[in-house]
């Protein structure tokens, strides 16, 4: 027996893999690993004490129930899980066997957050190349018509000046007060019109930008009022049929970030906050989005009357391909992109919830001088 054990520890010092035993109860009774540096907690601490002690309770549930199926079943399982760590979330997975002789059950840890990341990031990818075709294809559509609309207008405004200033000089020109009043009335149509084409450039803009992005990195200065502000304009044809949208701008500092990572972050937070809302009853719901300055960092919050989390979902909300919309609606990515996009600008992405009275997302930033 230890020769096997001097022989495991050998090849355990070789990788960065964990060996967990545990007791029916959730308690450690062994932790083999290289270094203590990979265990939550030093090896002398974890021994004896149970799970609920040691680990967030969503990931003691998963490892309790996956040891009560092993003694019952008596058969081996695989499970992933995650956990928040000094450098940030790490993703893991944890073979389970049952101990020969024992009513234990031994976990092989394996760390897969490079894996996760790589998923993620080629999933991510995909998704955005199709999303900037698309939009590439429709600016492009929208752009031709906006030229000559926008010159023709322009031109339109010219001849009415013209004319008003003929008028003007004229005397005895029947029904001079009615063209006076058309003329008015046609000044004031063109002018909305201007606005109009104006506005739609403006959106075409963001679309493409939006589209081509920027991946330069996450150590960039990023102007948080501006990347909301975009945001809010792409998700207001899905929204304005659901809620009420509440924005304040407030100036606040630069943040230490990527300003299409941030757009990226909102538009997902802001149409999840709208698909939560049932369409039909703008009135009576709302979609609140504010930013302040707080203690060295911006604070962004997104928040709905929506129908709320449950508790249970709660945790897992941030998980890769976690979703409760029905097949084809959603994939489960864009909360699990959030959280790494947040991540990689070295903030922070919270949720609190409460069933029947809306969810509040909470986006906490560095600002670009601390």
């Amino acid at each position: 027996m230890e020769t096997a054990e001097e022989r495991l520890r050998v090849v355990l010092h070789l990788t960065d893999s964990i060996i967990f035993e545990f007791d029916a109860e959730g308690r450690y009774l062994t932790a083999w690993t290289r270094s203590d540096e990979l265990l939550a907690k030093p090896r002398e601490e974890l021994l004896g004490r149970p799970l609920s002690e040691v680990v967030d309770p969503h990931v003691s549930a998963l490892f309790m129930a996956s040891i009560q199926r092993v003694l019952e079943r008596e058969q081996p399982e695989r499970f992933e899980y995650s956990l928040e760590m000094a450098g940030g979330r790490r993703w893991f997975s944890a073979d389970a066997m049952l101990v020969p002789q024992r009513k234990s059950v031994a976990y092989l840890i394996r760390d897969i957050t490079q894996q996760k990341t790589l998923e993620l990031r080629l999933l991510q990818a995909d998704r955005l190349t199709a999303l900037g075709t698309l939009a590439a294809g429709v600016a492009h559509e929208v752009n031709n018509p906006l030229g000559y609309l926008s010159s023709n207008l322009n031109f339109v405004a010219e001849g009415l000046a013209e004319v008003r200033q003929a008028l003007a000089g004229a005397t005895g020109v029947p029904e001079l007060a009615r063209l006076e009043s058309t003329l008015k009335e046609c000044e004031e149509a063109l002018s909305e019109a201007q606005q109009g084409t104006s506005r739609i450039r403006e959106v075409v803009g963001h679309l493409k930008t939006f589209a081509r992005g920027d991946d330069t990195g996450a150590e960039q200065r990023a102007d948080v009022r501006r990347a909301m502000e975009l945001s809010i304009r792409m998700v207001l044809p899905e929204l304005r049929h659901r809620a009420r949208l509440l924005w304040e701008p407030v100036e606040v500092p630069l943040v230490r970030g990527n300003e299409a990572y941030l757009e990226q972050v909102f538009l997902n937070l802001l149409l999840n906050a709208a698909q939560a809302i049932p369409e039909g009853a703008p009135g009576e719901n709302s979609v609140e989005a504010r930013v302040r300055a707080e203690g060295g960092k911006v604070v962004i919050e997104i928040q709905d009357t929506g129908e709320g989390i449950p508790p249970e979902n709660l945790k897992r909300i941030f998980d890769p391909f976690f979703t409760t919309r029905p097949v084809g609606v959603g994939a489960g990515l864009g909360l699990a992109i959030c959280h790494g996009l947040v991540t990689t600008m070295q903030g922070e992405l919270t949720v609190e919830s409460t069933v029947g009275k809306g969810t509040c997302f909470r986006v906490l930033l560095p600002t670009a001088d601390t």
